[in-house]
């Protein structure tokens, strides 16, 4: 009776809550379109307090930044005057800018000259230097020759090292499209890539998409509705049952202070389709109640038909929000905003659609009781799905429990993996990604640093013998692409100085003491007191699946040549953190589906009543899930950041249906029903709901799948599919395991 209350209060004070609506509306969008940011940084997988990331943080702060825009501009001939000119050009107009820690490349590259026991550096390249000379030094330095030009010499390379990511967060896209401004600009053609550029194509990616899921999401569902609701007049109703919470929501988020990224662009088209599916349900039942008593008013008519779909909607938005209220059990930022806000919009849509649908249907007219689309009869499907489940259920069952046997097999199968080139669309910045590691050999940089417990200087003749056996095995590693580190300049003065050769390398060290500034910032060899030596390397974007045992490689080798009970070995980078994803990964979808499954259970035994059926009800939720491990094994789809969600929210989205079936199941089994009749009833009686709401998830998750962005796509395509055997396994599975029991 409080419900009827509430309804009753709505309705007498309508003109108050249509200001209210619109009011929290428009504010909502207001703040959407002035606060709203894509970010996509690293800052969004890893808390503050994690210490991997912290360390990543200092490291980019004290010991370099991997940053790296790199420009690859092609030349006829790299060595000319010409060429250099275009360079030395391109550093004038970037050097001086204040997000620019230091730029690279063969017009400022230099090589070191020992005399008078000191090091001195000169330009390898230089005006009135025969090219012979210049040819001659780079062969000899051949780890950063092959940084600067390719070897067949029809490109060079521009390297422009950023700040440190955390200081240029806020203003990443404005600095990317002026460095492409300047180089565009200063050079006739070039080819432009690195992590920065990657990280705002992600953004541009993320923002570009959020607004065709926008705007086909609305297309479509609207389309839909015209078929599935009884009368176009309610189609309207539906539109602003999704504007509103929608609207309110992402208000929320920006003045909290919460970006659009990856996970969260995809709140929208949820929302939408969840509202959709309450209003269809509230929608039909209104519909079919004022049909069947015309003579009630018009107060009444709403608060009974509400009545009646309260119960089984508040339950399905409950087992719904309880698969994304789980996300928050994630260690991953991302998802912990994407379970906060979308369960935030799944109860303010859910009791917005009850106020905005009671508004609106009081002002509607008559010409609404006339249907003008024709419905699909599904009764005569509906009774040969009954007969089947009578007569062939031992067969359903046995085909089920297969899938859960093949499913099994396939959980244990797939690979957890995150690639960060399945985030990004086609375009030429992944053509320039492309070209650019086919070229160069690699794109992303990592810094090995060596260092030991003694706090005593690293740069002994014993250790510098290491470091080159320890670069060697880099060297012939394929997916370590120019390894450099201080023993490519120890072996160019020793090849070059007799005088080294007779100090000998213990007085390396006292010539590298007095001379601690390196070559060029671009490199990092060694701190100011010499406690770590350090290795440069270059890798491809490669998947973390790959990222784990290259890395795995590498300490191996280190350990190999450096005794592991005197030195350490720190890989300092992006790479390093990005590979640890796997794990936050699994940890997400244990915590989430393990919270997901218990709560639903309770919900389901306290709905039931009947510990037994309560357990049989909850199998054939579990066997969609299991039907997408088979699908994801057979085509090769990894599970990694985006489908990471996919358990915790399809098991809240197949209770859904469940909960309509049980519902009705359960008054007829209290009025006096078999098992087997009541069950064939619940089904008779929900079908035509479950199809419909079936069939705008499904469309609202293919929409999602139409992404151009590969990760995002299939998590769209594999949601599609689990609701579909959801559909089935509730109106096949279920009542076969019911009519089973005696």
């Amino acid at each position: 009776m409080i419900f009827q209350r509430i309804i009753q209060f709505v309705l007498d004070h309508r003109p108050s809550f249509i200001a209210l609506l619109i009011i929290t509306t428009l504010a909502g969008l207001g703040q959407t379109a002035r606060l709203l940011k894509v970010d996509n940084s690293l800052s969004i997988w890893f808390l503050e307090d994690n210490s991997a990331y912290q360390e990543y943080l200092n490291f980019q702060k004290e010991q370099g930044s991997d940053e790296v825009v790199i420009v690859m501009i092609p030349s006829t001939d790299v060595l000319s005057g010409d060429h250099i000119t275009k360079l030395r050009e391109l550093h004038k107009n970037t050097d001086s800018l204040p997000y620019v820690k230091t730029t690279f490349s063969l017009a400022n590259a230099q090589y070191p000259i020992y005399s008078n026991r000191k090091i001195y550096y000169r330009n390898i390249y230089q005006d009135d230097k025969p090219r012979d000379n210049i040819n001659n030094l780079l062969s000899a330095l051949p780890a950063i020759s092959r940084q600067l030009i390719t070897e067949a010499r029809d490109y060079s390379f521009f390297y422009l090292q950023l700040v440190p990511a955390n200081l240029i967060k806020d203003n990443r896209s404005q600095i990317i499209k002026e460095v492409r401004s300047i180089v565009e600009s200063t050079l006739d053609q070039s080819h432009i890539s690195g992590a920065p550029v990657l990280g705002e194509a992600f953004n541009e990616t993320i923002y570009e998409e959020s607004n065709f899921f926008a705007i086909a999401s609305v297309s479509i569902i609207l389309c839909l509705l015209l078929f599935l609701l009884p009368h176009w007049h309610y189609v309207p109703i539906a539109l602003v049952s999704i504007i509103v919470p929608i609207g309110i929501t992402f208000g929320l988020m920006t003045t909290m202070g919460y970006s659009l990224n990856l996970i969260s662009m995809l709140i929208p088209t949820i929302l939408m389709i969840y509202s959709v599916s309450d209003l269809i349900h509230i929608t039909n039942i209104f519909h079919n109640y004022r049909k069947s008593n015309p003579q009630q008013s018009r107060a009444k008519q709403i608060k009974k038909a509400f009545q009646e779909s309260l119960r089984p909607c508040f339950y399905t938005t409950l087992t719904t929000i309880i698969g994304y209220l789980a996300l928050t059990l994630s260690p991953l930022p991302a998802f912990k905003g994407m379970g906060i806000f979308t369960t935030v919009g799944l109860a303010l849509a859910f009791c917005l659609v009850y106020i905005i649908a009671a508004i609106c249907f009081s002002y509607l007219g008559e010409q609404s009781m006339q249907a003008k689309v024709k419905k699909i009869n599904i009764q005569a499907l509906t009774q040969k799905i009954n007969h089947w489940t009578s007569n062939y259920r031992k067969i359903i069952i046995g085909f089920s429990l297969l899938i859960f046997v093949l499913g099994t097999i396939s959980l244990l199968k797939i690979e957890v993996s995150t690639n960060s080139l399945d985030l990004l669309g086609e375009g030429k910045v992944r053509r320039d990604l492309e070209l650019i590691e086919d070229k160069l050999g690699g794109s992303i940089r990592l810094q090995l640093n060596i260092y030991n417990d003694k706090s005593t200087s690293l740069l002994t003749k014993s250790n510098l013998e290491k470091l080159r056996i320890f670069q060697e095995k880099l060297d012939n590693n394929k997916n370590i692409i120019h390894p450099v580190s201080i023993v490519d300049f120890q072996k160019f003065l020793e090849s070059r100085s007799s005088s080294l050769s007779i100090f000998g390398r213990p007085n390396f060290e006292k010539i590298l003491k007095n001379n601690n500034a390196a070559s060029n910032k671009f490199f990092s060899f060694f701190d100011k007191d010499l406690s770590y030596l350090a290795i440069n390397i270059n890798i491809k974007e490669l998947p973390t699946k790959d990222l784990r045992p290259l890395l795995s490689d590498i300490k191996k080798d280190f350990k190999s040549v450096f005794p592991e009970e005197e030195y350490g070995l720190k890989i300092q980078g992006f790479s390093e953190i990005f590979a640890q994803l796997n794990t936050y990964i699994l940890q997400t979808q244990l915590r989430s589906f393990g919270a997901a499954f218990l709560i639903s259970f309770c919900i389901l035994f306290y709905f039931i009543g009947q510990i037994k059926l309560s357990l049989l009800a909850l199998i054939p939720n579990l066997l969609p899930l299991f039907s997408a491990f088979v699908v994801m094994y057979l085509f090769e789809i990894h599970l990694e950041a985006a489908n990471a969600m996919l358990a915790p929210i399809m098991l809240g989205v197949a209770m859904d249906d469940t909960i309509h079936l049980l519902n009705k199941f359960k008054l007829y089994r209290n009025a006096g029903l078999s098992t087997s009749e009541s069950i064939d009833k619940a089904v008779t009686f929900t079908s035509g709901a479950l199809f419909s709401t079936t069939i705008s998830l499904v469309c609202g998750f293919m929409i999602v799948g139409m992404s151009g962005v590969n990760s995002v796509s299939t998590f769209g395509l594999l949601c599609a599919f689990t609701i579909l055997v959801a559909l089935l396994s509730d109106i096949c599975f279920l009542p076969a395991l019911f009519k089973s029991q005696k």
